[in-house]
């Protein structure tokens, strides 16, 4: 070893540790969120159960899913796409241009929103509602879920503009936290008051939460960029390039989460979506461990690969994927063995019926666990095609094999369409995070590798 790689060895190692940290400082903000929003969503279903009648939460859970994916495409790929332009611009000192990329954001942003928003006003809404969904109810308040798309797009867009200046507290706040943390506390205070309400009344009350975060986030944010140098210029070429990718993929991964409760709302009552949905509402907290490990690891994944310490990357993802598992293990149990009673203890007695959709969507989601961080292993080593790809695959096969199954099984057989689907593509993802890096991401059963993870996090 020559003289100067001992110098520069110290200096990097210090220089990685110095990162490692920053994940974990950052980080802290992005676990609080996810568990803040991930309990006070689940609070929510529970309070709305309460406060609204089956066929009104089945109406709520589908014009929801249709404002969420009305909202992807309102924002056109823009949400990554200000993260990776702002922070490439501020990397190399042009904040000029970074204050130019936020507003070319939010003026394309606007035009989205407005042309989804008008779309769905002017007829595509009431037929979805009628047509595809069979639901009076939810046609009754498609102008208030075309409001509710417009905001929520602007808060996306705000909080990914804060993400993209490094300023993780407030993109992890105003991202979803304090909309969550109001809503909760306006629907207990419903409820302790035993007011009575309907699904407008509902719907409003979510929109004035939104209304109150989106405000000050608004604020924040025009104060943040009036600190940047103003002349700077961004070609909608430059926006596009970028947007357009990012709106397929992530358009294609939520309509694969979605294309079960879309298949069922279609042909089944809105009762039975209720109790789908809400069994759905609680299977997200097997995949939470997993989704917090993915918060930590991509950096490491990048870092670690282009520097080719893949033994030692392949260690890290596997105790990284071990750990997880536990959680998530830990989770299904509690739902296994009290399935019925904890689902009447969150939403009520009405909803218990939903333990079987729960316990088969849970096996599905604990199979994704187990395969850890296949996909981001892809994504983040240059193989991002093949996700995109896998995934449009995953979503034919899912709405295939719901079609078959939802007429004569209901929302039981929709469930085992979708737990099959979700198995296979983290199956499927495993084998190529193999095939084209060469790693295994899956977990292993050992408490070491666990211990090395945690060691290797803390730096």
């Amino acid at each position: 070893m020559t003289q100067e790689s001992e110098l520069t060895n110290p200096a990097q190692n210090q220089q990685s540790r110095k990162i490692k940290k920053n994940i974990l400082a950052k980080g802290g903000w992005v676990l609080s969120a996810r568990i803040s929003i991930a309990v006070s969503n689940l609070l929510v279903n529970a309070l709305l159960t309460r406060l609204l009648t089956p066929d009104e939460v089945g109406a709520y859970f589908l014009t929801f899913s249709l404002v969420s994916v009305a909202t992807l495409i309102a924002q056109l790929g823009l949400c990554p796409t200000v993260v990776k332009i702002v922070a490439e611009a501020l990397a190399l000192n042009n904040s000029a241009r970074a204050r130019a990329a936020v507003k070319a954001v939010f003026l394309y942003g606007t035009i989205g929103a407005l042309a989804v928003a008008g779309i769905l006003s002017l007829g595509l809404g009431q037929w979805l509602a009628y047509r595809v969904f069979n639901s009076s109810i939810m046609a009754g308040i498609i102008q208030l879920a075309v409001f509710w798309i417009i905001l929520l797009a602007y808060q996306n867009l705000t909080a990914e503009s804060f993400r993209s200046f490094h300023d993780i507290r407030n993109a992890s706040i105003y991202g979803g936290m304090a909309t969550s943390i109001i809503t909760t506390g306006l629907f207990a205070i419903l409820c302790v008051l035993k007011i009575k309400m309907d699904l407008a009344k509902v719907l409003t009350l979510t929109i004035s939460a939104l209304s109150i975060s989106l405000i000050i986030a608004g604020m924040l944010i025009y104060r943040k960029i009036r600190q940047f140098a103003p002349g700077g210029q961004i070609p909608a070429d430059d926006i596009f390039a970028v947007a357009g990718p990012m709106l397929v993929n992530s358009v294609t991964a939520f309509a694969l989460t979605q294309a079960d409760i879309w298949v069922l709302g279609a042909f089944r009552p809105q009762s039975e979506v209720a109790v789908y949905g809400a069994a759905f509402r609680l299977v997200t907290m097997i995949n939470l461990p997993l989704i917090i490990i993915n918060g930590v690891v991509p950096p490491l994944i990048a870092q670690m690969y282009a520097q080719g310490r893949k033994k030692e990357l392949e260690s890290t993802l596997r105790a990284a994927s071990s750990l997880a598992l536990i959680a998530s293990l830990t989770a299904f149990s509690i739902y296994l063995l009290g399935g019925r009673p904890f689902l009447e203890l969150v939403y009520g007695k009405y909803y218990r019926d939903g333990a079987i959709i729960l316990w088969i969507l849970s096996l599905g989601q604990i199979v994704s666990v187990a395969c850890g961080s296949c996909g981001f292993t892809l994504t983040m080593t240059g193989h991002q095609n093949k996700i995109v790809r896998l995934t449009l695959t995953s979503f034919v096969i899912l709405v295939i094999s719901a079609l078959i199954l939802v007429k004569p099984f209901g929302a039981v057989g929709v469930a085992i369409a979708s737990a099959a689907t979700i198995a296979l593509q983290n199956l499927m993802a495993l084998a190529f995070a193999k095939k084209y890096t060469g790693m295994w991401t899956h977990a292993r059963f050992s408490l070491v590798p666990v211990k090395q993870f945690l060691q290797k996090v803390r730096g």
